[in-house]
């Protein structure tokens, strides 16, 4: 999700785009009653009259939490704009308007590296580009009821104008959400029964993690791919992590005919964690490939530490620190106890991440979530809550 520089971001982003193809005149972002005496000469401004909110994702919750959770829910704006121009020859601002509207039109999406490039020098704390939704352009048409009210709220005469609205900007809660310690035990199978057609060719079934409910694997652990139809050939099992641009291929001796289990050794390092999608096909390259299936990789926690952080009431810095490096563009988060609190924008890689917040004193149980996968607290193999200086933490 983003910040709450979110909706300054956007501005800037269009701000830039609009610059970039017009090629020279200013854009300016004033209220339409200072907007003819905001720069000297053309110019074009876009204003930002009203934000309301996207009710598709008023009650979405946002990626990255599991199943039992009770996140906050974001903020969802959809972001409308007035866009018009402005010069002593009246001919010369139809002429930017038109251009403007065409660069509007041409690229209805804000990229994440157009937001990214538009952002880093004057929002460099914003994390718009992150956003997995994408941020749409569209024109908005207004009635000319709406346009005569419009311009007489202004309190100016009115100008040929365009509208515009850009959605959605989906803003993050400030406030933590509540995260449950797992559930140890529920029962002999928490799964259902997965039917799929049997067409012939080589595919993924399943993953089998090294005890069963657990939901991620350790760089240098072992997993158990559920194939079917595999060719028997020498094999490369492709990972590429969902997130991040990291990608890593590990080479897998011909299976015999009939198997159907291929034990897949993760490489020690180069593994950030979080979800990777892993398939298998002929070395060397060719078809046929398998399908994609989501492999976890959990982030392991190698220390914990906490440290008074000030504040009225007392506020705690829980600091973890990592064997994997957490990479920009990924989403980590510090879960202590039930609270599930965000780690800030990682501009660089980093084995250590913080998280400050207003805690209950006492001893309790820290995890790292990135991407969407946690640190293992559990003992899955005896069904108990591990306990030592990586997973429980003592707030003063």
């Amino acid at each position: 999700m983003s910040n709450s520089l979110a909706v300054a971001a956007v501005t800037a982003t269009l701000r830039a785009r609009l610059f970039t193809r017009l090629g020279g005149p200013r854009v300016t972002v004033a209220p339409p009653n200072k907007a003819p005496d905001a720069a000297t000469g053309d110019h074009v401004n876009l204003f930002l009259y009203r934000a309301d909110l996207n009710p598709a994702f008023r009650n979405a919750d946002p990626p990255g939490w599991q199943p039992g959770e009770s996140p906050r829910p974001v903020l969802p704006l959809v972001l409308h704009y007035l866009l018009a121009a402005y010069s002593d020859d009246e001919g010369k601002a139809h002429e930017m308007l038109g251009a403007s509207m065409l660069a509007l039109h041409d690229a209805p999406v804000l990229s994440a590296d157009e937001i990214r490039a538009a952002t880093a020098t004057a929002l460099p704390g914003s994390d718009l580009h992150l956003q997995p939704e994408r941020v749409k352009i569209s024109q908005e048409t207004l009635s000319q009821d709406d346009i005569a009210k419009m311009w007489t709220a202004f309190g100016t005469p009115f100008r040929m104008s365009s509208a515009y609205q850009v959605t959605a900007v989906l803003i993050d809660s400030a406030l933590p959400g509540a995260a449950p310690l797992p559930v140890l035990r529920r029962g002999t199978d928490g799964r259902g029964p997965l039917a799929r057609p049997g067409t012939g060719s080589p595919a993924l079934l399943g993953i089998r993690y090294a005890v069963p409910g657990q939901t991620g694997a350790l760089p240098g652990e072992q997993v158990t791919l559920l194939v079917e139809h595999l060719p028997a050939v020498s094999l490369t099992a492709r990972l590429e992590h969902l997130r991040v641009p990291q990608s890593v291929s590990v080479s897998l001796p011909a299976p015999a005919a009939g198997d159907s289990e291929v034990e897949l050794a993760l490489p020690a390092t180069g593994l950030p964690a979080g979800p990777w999608a892993v398939d298998l096909g002929p070395q060397g390259g060719g078809y046929p490939r398998t399908n994609e299936l989501v492999l976890g990789v959990a982030p392991e926690v190698d220390a914990l530490a906490t440290a008074p952080a000030g504040g009225t009431p007392t506020r705690t810095r829980v600091t973890v620190t990592a064997a994997q490096a957490v990479l920009p563009g990924q989403q980590a988060t510090v879960l202590v106890g039930a609270r599930q609190l965000t780690v800030g924008l990682l501009t660089a890689a980093t084995t250590s991440v913080s998280v400050t917040a207003v805690l209950p004193s006492g001893q309790t149980r820290v995890r790292l979530r990135v991407d969407g996968v946690d640190s293992e607290i559990v003992d899955r193999a005896r069904g108990t809550f591990r306990t030592g200086p990586t997973v429980e933490v003592t707030i003063p």
